[in-house]
């Protein structure tokens, strides 16, 4: 099964993951403008120490907002029938769209995929759950399998090359149900992310480190933090606890306090639920620490420029703010959207919420509708930024696409937005 898929895009920039099933073919990438592949540039890609199977292709010096076409070549020839495009962001303020979804099963092929390949999103973000496989081995091989069997998948690989792709993990795409960072393969399943998903910049690129980033596209920066790799188990007293880390959490609060003059909107990607009164795998269950998350955002005054986006819980869901509310008095507010199922039996979690939830329903002959969000960002530069949710479900048994909510916010542009996107450092 090949693999090739892009991320990590920017206004001038991209990286291609390629691999490719022949031993010993001269593999390159062949990228272009047009689809008649006329004039195409050619790449020549590395391979990381750990898989010479896999080549990373990064594509700088690209012109904003153009589509390139990428392909690969084998042996001298362009491999036109399998490939892909991938559209560079704005140089500054712009409208986009961003796919919001997650929880799919290992290799699934579900119509929703190609439902949301056809609303043409800029940006696919999937918050988790790539795959079920819930791996407890110690060696790379099953954790290579899943991702080779998840681009087996037509639907879904078709997505995945149509559009730009950030991508963190949950539980059942890093180890077992529940993870923590005492699941068996942790440090593998680090490893083969690095190995074989386009991401952007690392905060830190050790082959073993929890795989947390930061990317900014037009005014709208997005924090991806990975509550696996650096979580505590979920028995150990709330006292103690931790879902980031102590090195991810530092990381984590910088990002907010650089972005909070920088951008007007901030979207955390917290893979699992904010809102909830307690509970095993969610933040309830780690209350103490999202206290002190929380009040830190109230504290320097970014509430107002936040939300929330999460999978895990098989369901469309969104509150508006008016149950977010865990730090200091009177702060808090922010909405929190949750966007799954892609193929799942619907479950719920957290809340309450003022919009649903509205769990993925189990249909006749155990089929399953599947769910996702689209989030459309209106940005011409001006004095808001507006932005509008809406909750998609496909129904398997009658083809249909319906809304389950739309909701809308809109951010007051900061006096000074940059243009330029933020580091990911430490």
């Amino acid at each position: 099964m090949t693999v090739l898929w892009a991320g990590a895009v920017t206004d001038s920039s991209a990286r291609v993951v390629a691999r490719y099933e022949e031993a010993g073919a001269q593999v390159r990438l062949a990228v272009d403008t047009s689809d008649d592949w006329s004039s195409p540039m050619v790449f020549d890609g590395t391979s990381p120490r750990t898989n010479k199977n896999v080549r990373h292709f990064q594509l700088s010096d690209l012109t904003p907002q153009t589509t390139y076409h990428y392909a690969l070549e084998v042996n001298g020839r362009v491999d036109t029938a399998y490939s892909g495009h991938v559209r560079t962001f704005a140089d500054g303020p712009f409208s986009f769209r961003v796919g919001l979804g997650g929880c799919a099963l290992t290799g699934s092929n579900h119509p929703v995929f190609e439902t949301i390949r056809q609303a043409q999103p800029d940006l696919f973000l999937h918050m988790g759950d790539m795959h079920y496989e819930d791996i407890v081995s110690t060696i790379p091989r099953p954790f290579r399998l899943a991702y080779r069997t998840v681009h087996g998948a037509e639907r879904q690989a078709d997505l995945y090359r149509s559009t730009a792709l950030a991508y963190v993990w949950d539980d059942h795409d890093y180890g077992p149900n529940n993870s923590s960072r005492l699941a068996p393969g942790q440090d593998v399943a680090q490893r083969v992310y690095r190995e074989y998903v386009p991401h952007y910049d690392l905060a830190r690129e050790d082959l073993e480190y929890p795989i947390y980033q930061a990317f900014t596209v037009g005014r709208v920066r997005f924090v991806l933090t990975d509550l696996r790799s650096a979580r505590t188990p979920n028995e150990a007293p709330d006292s103690v606890k931790t879902m980031m880390g102590a090195g991810q959490k530092e990381w984590f609060k910088d990002q907010l306090a650089r972005a909070k003059d920088r951008y007007p909107v901030v979207a955390w990607v917290s893979s699992v639920p904010w809102i909830s009164a307690g509970g095993p795998d969610r933040w309830g269950g780690f209350a103490e620490e999202r206290r002190e998350l929380a009040t830190y955002i109230d504290s320097i005054g970014i509430a107002d420029q936040m939300v929330i986006l999460s999978g895990d819980a098989h369901m469309v869901a969104l509150d508006d703010g008016t149950h977010n509310q865990y730090g200091l008095e009177g702060g808090g507010g922010f909405p929190v959207v949750h966007a799954a199922a892609l193929d799942q039996i619907g479950s719920v979690k957290g809340g309450p919420y003022t919009h649903g939830p509205f769990p993925n329903p189990f249909t006749v002959l155990g089929s399953t509708d599947g769910q996702f969000v689209l989030m459309d960002v209106e940005d011409d530069g001006g004095d808001e930024v507006c932005i509008t949710w809406t909750g998609k479900r496909h129904e398997i048994s009658t083809g249909r696409v319906i809304d389950l909510l739309e909701w809308q916010k809109c951010y007051p542009a900061l006096p000074e937005s940059p243009a330029s996107p933020e580091t990911n450092g430490e």
